[in-house]
C-alpha cells in the first residue's frame, strides 16, 4: 500500500513532477542534477473543512477567520508540518498583534479582515505574518513554543520567507521595473514590524534592517507610476480598507524615527518621499489608525527638512500654523476617520458599538491623542528649529499640556487603547525631563505603552531615555534644563524607533 500523498516537496520536484525524499537542505533530486533546492511556503487545506470554508464554492468566511480564529490550514508545506505551534502564531497574529497595532476595535477588524484571506492566498505574506506573530513572542520574553526555540522558529521564516519575497518581487518584475502590488507592499512593511519587535534581540548589535524594509516599499511605489504613490484605498473591500491603514503606518514609520538629530547615529533618508504640503483650504481630520491628523505628519517632515538649514523664516511661519492649528482644533475636534469607506468617513456611534469604550468616549480619548501629538510636535519645533533648553517656558508649557492629557487617556492591558499610539508623545516628554519627578512620570508611562504593544523597541525607548538622563547628569543639568534635548540626543549611538 503507497503512503499517503506527501504535499512538501522542494519547489523543483514539484514543477517537474518527481518524488522528493524531502531531505534538508537538499533534496536527493537536486543534490544528483545540481539544482537549487527550496521548500517554499505554501498554504494546502485539508479536504472536509469546517464552518470556515464554503464547500459549494471553495471560498473562505473572514468572519469565522478573524473572530474564532480555531479553523486554520493545516499545513504549510515548506518542510514543517501546521501543528498547533503554527496554528497558535496565527491566533496570536491576529489576537494580538493586529490588536496592539490599533487604537480602536473596529481599525483590528478591519486589518484582520484585510489581511488573513490575503495571506492565505499569497506564500510570501502569510510566512511575514507567522514572522512577525513569533517575533511578538520572542518580543515578549516567550523563548519556546511547543518545545520548539522561537528564535529558531523566526530563523525558519526569515530564510524561507524572505526567499519567497525575492522571488514574488522577481515574479512581478519586467523591462526593469516591479508592478505595484498591494499584497508585496504589506509583506514588506509587515517583515519591516517583525524587524522593530525583535529589534536588537539577538546580538545586541545595531540593526537598521527595518528601514531596508521601508525603502522597497518606496522602490514598488516608484515603480507603480506617480498615479500608484500610495497603497490602493478604494472603497467597499476588506483589504482596501486594511491597506489604507498599512498605508498610514507606513507614512508614520516614514516620519517619526526622524525627529531624532541625525547625528545621534540614525542615518536620515535624503530620499524619503515629500509628503503632502500643508493645506489651509483642506479639512483636517483624526486618523483612526494613527491617532492624530496626518498633516502633523506634514509638520515633522518640514520640521526635518528646515533642521538641515540655517536658521530662516520659514521656521516662524511652521510655527505659527502649528499653533493655528492648536487653536483651531481646541475649539472645535476635528472629524475622526475609521475606515477608507467614503460611505463611513467620521466617527458615529454605530461604528463604535462593539467598542468597550461608549462613542463619546472614544470621541474624547481620540481627540486627546490628536492634542497630545499636536504638543509633542510642538515641542519638536522648538527643540529642532529653534534650540530652546529643557526649562524654557515655552517647552514646558507643551510639557505640562502633555502630562494633563496623559493623565486623562484611558488605559488598558492589551491593546486596543490610545496608549499603542504614545511612543513618540512619550519619548518626546522624556527627552525633555530634567527633574527626578519628571523623569518617574516617563517611566511609569512607557510601564503603560509596554502593556499595550509589548514590543522589544518600547524596551530600547526605555533604555533610550535612561541614557539621555544619564547624559544629562554628566552634564551637571538634573534638576536645572538649561541644555536644549537635542545636544543630548546627539550623543546616542542607536537608532530609537517610533511609531
Amino acid at each position: 500500500m503507497p503512503g499517503a500523498r506527501s504535499r512538501q516537496g522542494c519547489d523543483e520536484c514539484r514543477k517537474r513532477r518527481r518524488k522528493c525524499d524531502e531531505e534538508k537542505p537538499r533534496c536527493g533530486q537536486c543534490s544528483t542534477f545540481n539544482r537549487t533546492c527550496q521548500y517554499s511556503l505554501r498554504v494546502v487545506w485539508q479536504s472536509g473543512g469546517r464552518k470556515a470554508q464554503d464547500s459549494s464554492r471553495g471560498k473562505i468566511d473572514q468572519t469565522a477567520l478573524v473572530q474564532g480564529t480555531q479553523w486554520l490550514p493545516q499545513c504549510l508545506p515548506n518542510g514543517i508540518q501546521l501543528s498547533p505551534r503554527y496554528q497558535r502564531l496565527l491566533h496570536h497574529f491576529t489576537q494580538d498583534i493586529l490588536a496592539s497595532l490599533s487604537c480602536h476595535p473596529s481599525i483590528h477588524h478591519d486589518l484582520g479582515q484585510g489581511l488573513i484571506p490575503s495571506a492565505l492566498e499569497s506564500p510570501q505574506l502569510m510566512s511575514a505574518c507567522l514572522a512577525l506573530s513569533a517575533a511578538g513572542f520572542l518580543s515578549r520574553g516567550v523563548l519556546e513554543l511547543d518545545g520548539v526555540g522561537i528564535a529558531k522558529i523566526l530563523g525558519h521564516l526569515q530564510t524561507s520567507g524572505l526567499a519567497l519575497l525575492r522571488g514574488a518581487l522577481a515574479s512581478a518584475t519586467n523591462g526593469g521595473q516591479t508592478r505595484m502590488n498591494d499584497t508585496l507592499l504589506a509583506t514588506c512593511l509587515i517583515w519591516c514590524l517583525a524587524d522593530v519587535f525583535t529589534y536588537r534581540s539577538f546580538d545586541g548589535t545595531l540593526s537598521s534592517s527595518w528601514r531596508i524594509h521601508l525603502q522597497g516599499i518606496r522602490a514598488l511605489m516608484d515603480g507603480g507610476g506617480t498615479h500608484h504613490r500610495q497603497f490602493s484605498v478604494g472603497a467597499g473591500s476588506s483589504t482596501q480598507m486594511a491597506m489604507k491603514h498599512l498605508y498610514q503606518l507606513y507614512q508614520s514609520l516614514q516620519t517619526l524615527p526622524y525627529i531624532i538629530p541625525s547625528a545621534s547615529g540614525v542615518v536620515t533618508d535624503d530620499t524619503t518621499p515629500p509628503i503632502r504640503q500643508l493645506d489651509s483650504d483642506r479639512s483636517p481630520a483624526i486618523d483612526g489608525f494613527l491617532g492624530y491628523s496626518d498633516e502633523l505628519l506634514d509638520v515633522m517632515h518640514q520640521i526635518d527638512q528646515l533642521s538641515r538649514k540655517p536658521a530662516s523664516f520659514e521656521a516662524d511661519i511652521l510655527l505659527g500654523k502649528v499653533h493655528a492649528m492648536i487653536a483651531r482644533d481646541a475649539v472645535a475636534a476635528p472629524p475622526i476617520i475609521l475606515s477608507s469607506s467614503s460611505t463611513s468617513l467620521a466617527l458615529q456611534p454605530s461604528r463604535v458599538s462593539a467598542s468597550p469604550l461608549s462613542s463619546e468616549h472614544a470621541r474624547q480619548e481620540f481627540t486627546l491623542c490628536h492634542q497630545i501629538f499636536q504638543q509633542a510636535t510642538l515641542i519638536q519645533l522648538h527643540r529642532r528649529l529653534y534650540h530652546l533648553p529643557s526649562q524654557s517656558p515655552e517647552i514646558q508649557a507643551s510639557v505640562y499640556a502633555i502630562q494633563e492629557m496623559l493623565n486623562s487617556l484611558h488605559t488598558s492591558d492589551g491593546g486596543e487603547s490610545m496608549w499603542v499610539a504614545m511612543a513618540m508623545p512619550v519619548f518626546t516628554l522624556g527627552c525633555e525631563a530634567y527633574t527626578l519627578d519628571q523623569q518617574a512620570f516617563v517611566l511609569e508611562k512607557v510601564n503603560l505603552l509596554e502593556a499595550c504593544i509589548r514590543s522589544l523597541h518600547v524596551r530600547i525607548i526605555r533604555q533610550a531615555l535612561v541614557d539621555v538622563w544619564a547624559i544629562r547628569k554628566g552634564m551637571d543639568d538634573e534638576e536645572k534644563g538649561m541644555v536644549c534635548a537635542g545636544q543630548l540626543l546627539e550623543k546616542l549611538d542607536y537608532d530609537i524607533i517610533l511609531f
